[in-house]
């Protein structure tokens, strides 16, 4: 009867959908029945959508699974709905090969933390250019870096920020030594609550922002300054995202680079 029904599900969606050529940005997966995945994937066209993928988990299908790892970039062909939040896709291909990414445990583990961030902030299912053209140049940016490598998830989520809305009010000066996450601003008064970064996180915040990927190699940090500012970033989205806590990559991030 299950199987039955599934059927029945996916004559349906196929009739009441309409077929398109998308690019998209894989997210997470989860297990889905025996063979199958659930792709969760940000889009050029619809952006995030969750798709059914066939048959990718089955063992003739040597290489389907590496077309689902956390921001593998993909052409897609996939049957739309607008009645459902669940889709199904028919065709997909690697858009760009990402060496970089595949080799390098520690970029892959930014992958994963990077991946899940979006997964957890972006829920919205319209296009959103400057969002997609961000995170799409950010895969790359990560695939590429050689020098400064290990501050890029910095420098991705003080970036991320302002894509999602909530980019700091006013401009980083040195005399505002605070950052204040619920104003969203730079301040040089000590907030009298303890959502805020202290001077030197404060100081990076506002260097990040204003730092681009090739720069990222002359900013020293160590491993628990890294770790702090991953900290006081997650509290600043987790203010505005109760559905970011916990993100559970940046437990495996934090082991890899310690």
């Amino acid at each position: 009867m299950e199987k039955r029904w599934l059927n029945w599900w996916t004559i349906f969606n196929t009739m009441s959908s309409a077929v398109n050529k998308l690019s998209a940005i894989v997210l997470h997966t989860l297990k889905y029945r025996d063979s199958s995945l659930l792709a969760y994937t940000y889009t050029d066209l619809f952006g995030r959508q969750t798709y059914v993928v066939n048959g990718v988990r089955c063992e003739k299908n040597k290489t389907g699974m590496a077309c689902f790892q956390p921001l593998t970039l993909l052409e897609v062909v996939a049957y739309h709905n607008p009645k459902t939040d669940l889709q199904r896709m028919k065709e997909y291909r690697l858009s760009v090969p990402l060496q970089g990414l595949s080799f390098d445990v520690h970029k892959n583990a930014m992958a994963l933390f990077m991946g899940e961030v979006v997964y957890k902030t972006v829920r919205e299912h319209e296009p959103n250019d400057p969002l997609f053209d961000f995170l799409h140049r950010s895969v790359l940016e990560l695939n590429d870096i050689q020098t400064g490598a290990s501050n890029y998830h910095l420098y991705f989520l003080a970036q991320l920020a302002s894509y999602l809305g909530y980019a700091p009010g006013n401009d980083y000066r040195p005399e505002l030594t605070y950052f204040d996450i619920p104003t969203g601003e730079f301040t040089p008064i000590r907030p009298k609550h303890e959502l805020f970064f202290d001077a030197q996180q404060t100081a990076l915040f506002g260097q990040l922002l204003d730092s681009n990927p090739a720069a990222l190699s002359d900013i020293n940090l160590n491993h628990r300054q890294r770790n702090v500012f991953v900290d006081n970033m997650l509290k600043f989205y987790n203010y505005h995202f109760d559905t970011l806590s916990p993100v559970r990559s940046w437990t495996v991030l934090s082991e890899v680079f310690s």
